[in-house]
């Protein structure tokens, strides 16, 4: 009776036996599965070597995560300033003394930080103007105040709407002088307090600063006021007018002759407009005078604006 093979493995043993080698097929089925696997390890081995982007992929992942978690921290220190907690600016009451660390310095002056609730670029500061830091006049700001400085000011100024804080290190004005103490033709000394396109306010110690108009500053035509007064400067002013009733008041540095020229001059120019006028104001000699028409010209521009 021949023999049949139950399974392949009879086959090769059957095989080897015919042949004459008992432990060659037993050697070979044995071997050949170790050898096929090793072979595909070596393929899997081989191609994460070979595969340039692997790498690459795997330093992108890293950076990106890196990058998110920068973001992420960056994200919550945010948060943790926008949520910084101020003290309400309705709390803050104006003539107080509150202390502050300088945090900024500009060439109009310093930002303190407070720590009330303060609105625009720089949230929970107050603005230390630089005709606020000392009485006489500042060249250079930073001479006198940097960052890091710790200064105790007093309040002079609290905004709710616009929600701003001013701040000064000068003392306290003397009481002001009601206009009725005024007359026109008193010589004063003023400091300039704000400076505007068409002149500026300058503080006399009355209970209103007075208007020294651009056409009463000098003879000659003013293309920028500021070439000529800045706020803190100290000038001399004789009164022009005063009027209680308004509350206002007006300031000259010009001499006697060119004040009666403008005078003369804005008369006819109000009756012209407003269909009323001051009491004319003769001049003794008109040729003198010739050099203000430049100022007159600005001054009608001035009043049809109006």
């Amino acid at each position: 009776m021949a023999f049949t093979p139950s399974s392949p493995l009879d086959s090769i043993r059957t095989a080897s036996t015919l042949k004459g080698g008992e432990c060659l097929g037993l050697h070979l089925s044995t071997v050949a599965p170790e050898a096929t696997t090793r072979n595909v390890n070596d393929e899997r081995t081989v191609g994460k070597r070979r595969d340039p982007s692997s790498g690459i992929a795997n330093k992108s992942t890293r950076k990106m995560r890196n990058s998110s978690k920068k973001g992420k921290d960056k994200q919550r220190s945010n948060n943790k300033k926008s949520t910084k907690s101020f003290k309400p600016l309705k709390d803050l009451k104006l003539g107080s003394l509150i202390s502050g660390k300088v945090v900024d310095v500009c060439d109009f002056g310093a930002f303190v930080d407070i720590g009330y609730a303060s609105r625009g670029s720089r949230p929970g500061t107050a603005l230390l103007h630089i005709s606020q830091i000392q009485d006489d006049k500042i060249d250079n700001i930073r001479d006198v105040i940097n960052i890091g400085n710790t200064v105790e000011a007093r309040v002079i100024n609290v905004d709710l709407v616009k929600g701003e804080v001013g701040l000064s290190l000068r003392k306290p004005r003397p009481k002001r002088k009601d206009l009725s103490a005024f007359k026109v033709g008193d010589k004063l000394v003023g400091r300039v307090d704000t400076v505007l396109p068409y002149g500026a306010f300058i503080d006399v110690g009355a209970s209103v600063n007075p208007l020294l108009h651009i056409s009463r500053i000098t003879g000659s035509a003013i293309e920028n006021i500021r070439h000529y007064l800045n706020e803190g400067d100290s000038v001399p002013v004789h009164i022009i007018d005063v009027d209680v009733d308004r509350k206002t008041m007006a300031v000259s540095m010009l001499d006697k002759k060119a004040d009666q020229y403008l005078d003369r001059r804005m008369s006819q120019k109000m009756k012209r407009y407003f269909g009323t006028a001051k009491e004319t104001v003769d001049v003794d000699d008109e040729s003198e005078l010739d050099y203000f028409d430049q100022a007159i010209r600005e001054l009608e521009a001035a009043l049809k604006e109006r």
